[in-house]
């Protein structure tokens, strides 16, 4: 399949390559659920829960708890042009801190005033941008209370636990006014992932929701060749090419574990972040210890917030690890 898009100067193409994509996508599940991980991690900065104060003896909130929905919640909430190691490290801290952990409580926070909001926030560099963050995260904390009893469970059950349901959401004007930045093309599908995924909601048609498409998740796919060509502009722009090219690579998988798109944003993040981040043109320090270096595209993929600039071509030489990964069950 090939997609034109403009290059500003020219135009320029770009070409989904499912096949590729499908083996990517094993190997990279398959080592990052692994002892050995991807580059040595497997742990995102989300994963690790705040505890009910400072102190190291302090037990960590319970998995899937109200307390752990709301830190998941508003924390991704203001998920934006983040370091995520800086941001969920900053969340943990103001959670654990009694002076600041009414922040997650909405109960609470519809009690105090504004600058109180900032304030706190700032306490533990929670927010970046102490007005906008502090606003979007009012926000949030608000219409939580005032529509959804004050818990991100009601929007879960009201949905049915159907992912596709709560997803929907996202194309309700008045929602999207009540929910800043949450509601986004690229938070909502992260928060739904991270609702099952760290808090163990159970939740059907998972299947159905597309790749969170971040900085990583971008890199990542232009760097691998399942995505490849000429490209200028921004990341915004080709969410659907990127969220695509997955979600035909999932189609042609076989693997009792590995069934829907979602399943794979932990691992494009991690061999972006610990691999494809050091690339400098066509050179990758990182190739030699990376798993899918057979793979690795020629040409520039510089990815960054702001701007997408590829002129990435096939890999030097292509081979097909459906053999000797699982093999496929046509």
């Amino acid at each position: 399949m090939v997609i034109k898009i403009g290059w500003g100067f020219g135009m320029g193409e770009l070409v989904t390559n499912p096949r590729k994509a499908k083996d990517v996508a094993v190997i990279l599940y398959e080592k990052f659920n692994s002892e050995e991980g991807i580059f040595g991690h497997n742990i995102m900065p989300e994963d690790l829960q705040p505890r009910w104060g400072s102190d190291l003896s302090a037990s960590i909130i319970e998995r899937g708890s109200y307390e752990h929905l709301m830190f998941i919640t508003l924390v991704v909430s203001i998920d934006y042009q983040r370091d995520a190691d800086q941001l969920w490290e900053a969340g943990r801290k103001t959670f654990e801190d009694e002076r600041t952990r009414w922040l997650f409580f909405p109960t609470e926070l519809v009690r105090r005033d504004f600058p109180e909001v900032v304030g706190a926030m700032k306490v533990h560099k929670l927010a970046k941008k102490p007005q906008k963050d502090a606003g979007i995260w009012s926000r949030v904390s608000r219409s939580l209370h005032e529509f959804h009893d004050s818990s991100p469970q009601s929007i879960v059950e009201k949905c049915g636990r159907d992912a596709w349901k709560i997803f929907s959401l996202k194309f309700d004007s008045k929602f999207k006014g009540r929910f800043p930045y949450l509601s986004g093309d690229k938070i909502f599908p992260l928060w739904i992932r991270m609702l099952h995924d760290n808090a163990g909601v159970e939740l059907k048609s998972l299947d159905r929701i597309p790749i969170p498409v971040d900085v990583h998740v971008a890199r990542a796919t232009f760097t691998t060749g399942c995505l490849i060509g000429e490209y200028r502009g921004t990341i915004a722009k080709i969410f659907p090419r990127i969220d695509e090219a997955w979600r035909k690579a999932i189609e042609l998988v076989r693997h009792p574990r590995l069934t829907y798109r979602l399943q794979l944003d932990e691992p494009l993040w991690h061999l972006s972040r610990h691999g494809c981040t050091f690339r400098e043109g066509s050179i990758c320090p990182k190739r030699r210890a990376c798993p899918v270096r057979e793979f690795c595209v020629k040409g520039v993929a510089d990815v960054s917030a702001e701007w997408v600039e590829v002129k990435a071509g096939e890999a030097s030489e292509e081979t097909s690890l459906s053999d000797f990964m699982l093999g496929e069950q046509e």
